[in-house]
C-alpha cells in the first residue's frame, strides 16, 4: 500500500472518529463538541455560514482573542464568539463581524468548548454545512444514500476494469476480501444513516405555567412555552420540513406523559399539551423523526430508555441490511 492511500485511509479514519464524537457528545450529553455548522455572519470572515466548524472541550481558563463555545441558561443554544477582555466578573465576547460586544458577562460555567485553531485560522471545513442541510428531508436522505453508493460502486467497476496491466503485476493483484468490505460498509452505512437522521431528533426540557385567566393560544415548540390556562389542552407546533414519500417517512415517536401527537403535514407536527394543574410545570421531552424501519413499539420502548437509542437502532439494521448485500455481491463476484 502506497503512502498516499495510507494518509488517506488516516484522515478519514480521524474524520469518522470526529464524526462518531460530534453525533455522541451533541446527542447524548447535549454538548457543542465536534463538528457544528455555522449559522450567521456574526464571525465573518473567519467562520462563514455554512462552513462546519470543529468544537474541542475547554481544558483550564479561555484567553482574550479565543473562540469559544458558550450557552447562557436563557438561550437554547450555543454562541461561537471570540473573547475580546477578561474581567473580574466574567468574559467580554464578540463576533467579529458584530459592531458590538455581546450584551453579557459571560460566565466560565455557560464556556463549554472552544475552537482550536492552526496557524491562526481556525478547524473547520468551508460549504459542507450547507450541503448537510440541503440533504435534509426524505428526498435528500435518498439522494445521499444514492450519491454515497455510487460513488462507492462507480470506484469498484474503474478498479476491476484496470486492463492493460502485465500478467505477471496482474497476478501479484490481491482480490478483494469479502468480509473487509462489507465490514466497511457496516461502519460507512451506520455513520451516514446517523449523520443523515440526526438533525431530527428533538431532546429537551419543556416548561410551562399554568395560570388562571392566560390566554388559550396555540404556542410554538420552545423550552418555555409561558403562561397556559389549567387543566386545558392548547396546540403546540413543531415546524419541520420532509416529504414522507418512502419507508411510510416520517414516524414520529414520542415520550411526553403530557404531550400528544395530533396531525402532521409537511411543514408542521401539531401536538396537543394537557396543561395539568395551576403551577410550574417542567417535563423531559423528546421527539424523532424516523423512517419506520423498526416497528413502532420497539421504537417507542428504545426512546423510553434513551433518546438516542432508537437511531442507533435503525442504524445498526439498516448498516447490516446494506453490509449483508455487498457481502453476497462480492462474494459472487469473488
Amino acid at each position: 500500500m502506497s503512502v498516499i492511500k495510507i494518509a488517506i485511509i488516516f484522515l478519514f479514519s480521524i474524520f469518522l472518529i470526529s464524526i462518531i464524537f460530534s453525533v455522541v457528545s451533541q446527542f447524548i450529553f447535549h454538548l457543542p463538541y465536534g463538528w457544528n455548522i455555522e449559522a450567521t455572519n456574526s464571525m465573518y470572515p473567519l467562520l462563514k455560514p455554512g462552513d462546519l466548524v470543529f468544537v474541542f472541550p475547554l481544558l483550564g481558563k479561555p484567553f482574550p482573542n479565543e473562540i469559544v463555545a458558550y450557552k447562557p441558561p436563557f438561550l437554547d443554544f450555543y454562541v461561537v464568539h471570540e473573547v475580546i477582555n477578561v474581567t473580574t466578573n466574567g468574559y467580554i465576547t464578540k463576533g467579529i463581524n458584530n459592531p458590538t460586544p455581546d450584551p453579557w458577562i459571560v460566565k466560565l460555567s455557560w464556556i463549554k468548548g472552544f475552537v482550536p485553531e492552526i496557524f491562526g485560522q481556525p478547524i473547520i471545513i468551508p460549504y459542507v454545512g450547507n450541503l448537510i442541510a440541503l440533504v435534509r428531508g426524505t428526498t435528500g436522505y435518498i439522494a445521499a444514500f444514492i450519491a454515497i453508493f455510487a460513488i462507492y460502486a462507480i470506484s469498484e467497476i474503474v478498479e476491476r476494469n484496470q486492463v492493460n496491466l502485465p500478467s505477471r503485476r496482474r497476478s501479484r493483484r490481491k482480490t478483494i476480501d469479502p468480509k473487509t468490505l462489507a465490514i466497511a460498509f457496516l461502519i460507512l452505512s451506520f455513520v451516514t444513516f446517523i449523520i443523515l437522521f440526526s438533525p431530527h431528533i428533538i431532546f429537551t426540557n419543556l416548561m410551562w405555567n399554568s395560570v388562571p385567566n392566560a390566554p388559550f393560544t396555540p404556542r410554538q415548540l420552545s423550552n418555555n412555552l409561558g403562561a397556559v390556562p389549567p387543566y386545558s389542552s392548547i396546540p403546540v407546533t413543531l415546524s419541520v420540513n420532509y416529504r414522507p414519500i418512502l419507508f411510510k417517512i416520517p414516524l414520529i415517536i414520542l415520550y411526553s406523559p403530557n404531550l400528544k401527537l395530533q396531525n402532521t403535514s409537511v411543514s408542521n407536527i401539531t401536538f396537543l399539551l394537557y396543561t395539568s394543574s395551576p403551577g410550574l410545570h417542567s417535563q423531559v421531552v423528546s421527539i424523532e423523526i424516523l423512517p419506520e424501519l423498526l416497528p413502532p413499539q420497539i421504537l417507542n420502548f428504545l426512546l423510553a430508555i434513551n433518546p438516542i437509542l432508537p437511531l442507533i437502532g435503525e442504524g445498526i439494521e439498516i448498516s447490516t441490511i446494506i453490509s449483508v448485500i455487498v457481502y453476497i455481491i462480492v462474494k459472487k463476484l469473488s
